[in-house]
């Protein structure tokens, strides 16, 4: 069990004191008055002084302080007290021998000290039913003081448990939310690197200015793909869990710019009214869909057009729709790691949203619809 609190540990002492404050002010009476003599009120306040001492070590020796403190009581009655709080806490322990040895030896305490007053008599057979209700009364109450800890102990545990099951999925979440970052960043840029170094490999009838003109969109895709790689995986330390600035509705001009002039044959239509309160996170989702579907049309249909579509209004929702001929041939085909899609799906997932792909004839089309919530 783990230890008391300080006002629990004061609050016991505070209740095995009281029988010996009573008893001791009640000794000092009849003393002035002559009606006993003081080595009695020394004996019997002396006996609950010693119990009251006995109770720092009661956790220890639960059963033994309790026996001792109960033999006590056979002389003082300052040290019932003591030897009540001492049952509670042996009863805590549920040790059902020793708790009814010490009830046993407490109940013949409580009654041997009137049985000497008294002898068989009334007074006696009072004290022998009430000292057998108080000491029932009192395992009772230590075996629900056990209840309500271990009680207290399992719904700490439980909550603890809660608390690190929340932090592993916020990690789990936050792992996800860096791959899909680091799947949408990295599949765009390298297939752009891709897509030039094959045609270095495989054109011969490219001149000096071309050569040098391909090399230089390798080498700029390169460093973007290093920055943002970095940038990535900076959220991955604890000082900067954003990952740095991320991508914008207005950067999806510059993204369609960029495809177009690595060779990616794009038309861009958008019929969207009112952009300007369209929130970041669905701009961003957007941006982040049209990037994924133009990476997927150059890995399966490299050289083939391109048409992305935006449409929607404000307060209604953005429609995202991009299409492609299918299994277009090209010299330069790009194997696929099946994620794409699934990572359109999330995008869209992530705001309430839906997306959907298919073949229509021979084109392959991507749609996704998000909520477009107007943030005040």
């Amino acid at each position: 069990m783990r230890p008391l609190t300080r006002r629990q540990e004061l609050l016991r002492y505070a209740i095995a004191s009281v029988p010996l404050v009573l008893t001791g002010l009640g000794w000092v009476f009849f003393v002035a008055q002559g009606l006993v003599e003081w080595p009695m009120g020394v004996l019997d306040v002396g006996l609950g002084v010693a119990g009251l001492i006995l109770l720092r070590w009661r956790r220890r020796l639960p059963f033994t302080i309790a026996v001792v403190t109960a033999l006590f009581t056979v002389q003082s009655g300052s040290a019932t007290g003591a030897a009540f709080v001492a049952l509670v806490s042996l009863a805590t322990h549920r040790d059902v021998r020793r708790t009814a040895g010490a009830s046993v030896v407490l109940w013949l305490g409580l009654v041997g000290m009137v049985f000497l007053d008294s002898g068989w008599e009334v007074p006696t057979l009072v004290a022998a039913i009430g000292a057998a209700v108080t000491i029932g009364c009192l395992v009772g109450f230590g075996l629900y003081l056990r209840s309500t800890r271990d009680l207290a102990l399992s719904e700490e545990r439980r909550r603890e448990g809660e608390r690190r099951d929340g932090l592993e999925r916020a990690r789990a979440g936050e792992r996800a939310r860096i791959a899909r970052e680091m799947h949408d960043v990295l599949a765009h840029r390298l297939s752009l690197l891709s897509l030039h170094a094959g045609a270095l490999a495989h054109r011969t009838d490219l001149t000096d200015g071309e050569v040098r003109q391909a090399a230089a969109v390798i080498r700029d895709n390169a460093h973007a793909s290093l920055e943002e790689l970095r940038v990535t995986l900076g959220s991955l330390r604890e000082e900067d869990p954003l990952g740095g600035p991320q991508p914008s509705f207005e950067d999806l001009a510059a993204l369609v710019s960029e495809v177009r002039e690595a060779g990616q044959r794009v038309e861009y239509r958008s019929t969207l009214e009112h952009v300007e309160p369209l929130p970041p996170q669905v701009g961003r989702h957007v941006y982040r869909i049209v990037q994924e579907a133009l990476t997927n049309a150059r890995k399966h249909a490299p050289g083939a057009p391109v048409t992305v579509e935006l449409s929607g209004a404000c307060g209604t929702s953005v429609e995202v729709r991009v299409t492609n001929v299918a299994d277009a041939p090209g010299e330069l085909p790009v194997s696929s790691d099946g994620l794409g899609l699934i990572g359109l799906g999330e995008r869209a997932a992530l705001l309430g949203g839906t997306l959907a792909h298919h073949n229509d004839g021979d084109r392959f089309v991507v749609e996704a619809s998000l909520p477009w919530s107007v943030t005040p």
